[in-house]
């Protein structure tokens, strides 16, 4: 079995420290999880301190400074740190010393994490079994991730793409957003398009069609031929089954759950049934953390080809044991921070439906406030565009010659690719749970 630390590395780079070079180890992120032996990150935490006070790190100060927190003679006294600073050689080695490290770190942690996972496995539930899986595998690509990491971290590459793309559109007029379009084209014109690892809450309170409004642009985004995966928390397989069949043939559900449809609407039905051959994936699981989420998104995107992930909604989502313990706003915060990651890792837009509080019913001309999240303010700070449902405060109801409909419309409260502070106007027909933009559809 290969060594799980090497003294010589950690005591090589405490000696390019003492030489100047702690300036490329605090870069790199080192912690205590880089050493094996506590007392040589006692040296690291003690010249860490001297360098944040910007003091110069020379080995006379440092021998002060480690007697004065009683750690000098737990390594050798002063001798050891000229002995460090010998085998260094120089300040430059910084970097040979540290990928050193981070192998051995990688190793324990590692090892760590399997015999976690090891011990909690036995007496597991099935659906704490799901969990420890899924954060093994989360673990282990964002390791491989971490650990395999070759790419150009120069911009460019990601310049020239974008030049690209540019004279492209340039050259064949192109109004095709650069995004994954919703197919309203009010609200495309606002977003640019779905963006590829952008996260986008939509949120509003119960009964305002939140769940409507995401069926409307699935649906839209897979008639133009774009694998969907769908997250429902609230609802079953069969409900957003038949919410999907009302809004595609707009056929009145309520009719059929009383099995009074009438003649003409029972012929609607054929044109309903044509969403099973629509590219949706669905996941009615509820109890689902954010780790198995991460891992259910990933077999989606990397077995079919999904193109835009939706959650519903982000609230219903479960955290570790260790966030439930917090509360709730740290749960959220947690989950957000997961989503984001899942996103940028997936390179996939993500639609993540979330509760406003209750505040939103007192706002002025009804219209929602970022502050009106529900839960967390970490919402509002890892989302790329936050978007509000709300009705209008003028009359709200029109009546056409099959059914009614509703004004509701939706405020781009934060917009990190564009503009803030649009608003675009739907129709929503409660009956079909399906939303009209009031503008043509592309």
């Amino acid at each position: 079995m290969k060594e799980l630390f090497n003294h010589k590395a950690e005591q090589g780079l405490l000696g390019c420290c003492l030489l100047g070079g702690i300036e490329e180890a605090i870069s790199a992120g080192v912690d205590g999880a880089w050493f094996f032996d506590l007392r040589h990150y006692e040296v690291f935490r003690t010249l860490e301190a001297m360098h944040e006070r910007s003091e110069e790190i020379e080995t006379v100060k440092a021998v002060h400074e480690l007697r004065n927190n009683n750690v000098l003679d737990k390594i050798g006294g002063a001798t050891a740190l000229t002995e460090w600073q010998d085998s260094a050689p120089t300040k430059h080695n910084s970097g040979y010393w540290l990928s050193e490290l981070f192998v051995y770190k990688t190793r324990r942690q590692t090892k760590a994490k399997l015999e976690n996972a090891l011990a909690a496995i036995s007496g597991a539930s099935t659906g704490e079994v799901d969990d420890i899986i899924s954060s093994l595998q989360t673990f282990i690509l964002d390791m491989k991730d971490h650990v395999g990491r070759t790419v150009d971290e120069t911009l460019n590459t990601t310049v020239t793409e974008i030049v690209e793309e540019v004279e492209e559109r340039f050259n064949n007029k192109t109004e095709t957003p650069w995004g994954v379009p919703t197919g309203f084209m009010p609200l495309d014109d606002e977003l640019g398009g779905l963006r590829e690892g952008a996260v986008y809450i939509l949120a509003g309170r119960p009964g305002q069609g939140k769940t409507a409004m995401a069926l409307s642009i699935a649906r839209n985004i897979l008639m133009a031929g774009n694998p969907v995966a769908m997250f429902s928390l609230e609802m079953t397989k069969k409900e957003l089954g038949m919410r999907l069949m009302a809004s595609h043939g707009e056929l009145n559900m309520t009719t059929v759950y009383k099995g009074t449809l009438s003649e003409q609407e029972f012929k609607k039905i054929s044109k309903s049934v044509e969403v099973k051959m629509l590219p949706i994936y669905v996941s009615d699981r509820t109890d689902l953390t954010v780790n198995m989420l991460r891992s259910e998104a990933r077999r989606y995107v990397n077995n079919f080809g999904v193109r835009v992930i939706i959650i519903d909604y982000i609230q219903l989502l479960q955290g570790t044991k260790e966030t439930r313990k917090l509360g709730k706003y740290e749960v959220v915060s947690e989950i957000s921070r997961g989503i984001k990651l899942m996103a940028t890792e997936l390179n996939v837009p993500v639609i993540a439906l979330a509760q406003l509080n209750r505040e939103a019913e007192k706002a002025t001309n009804r219209k929602p406030q970022l502050s009106m999240l529900r839960d967390s303010g970490s919402l509002e700070q890892d989302a790329d565009c936050c978007m509000f449902l709300f009705e209008p405060p003028e009359e709200n109801e029109s009546w056409g010659e099959e059914s009614y409909t509703k004004n509701i419309n939706l405020t781009i409260a934060k917009n990190r690719n564009g503009a803030s502070g649009g608003s675009v106007a739907f129709e929503f027909i409660p009956e079909y749970t399906k939303f009209k933009s009031k503008s043509p559809i592309l």
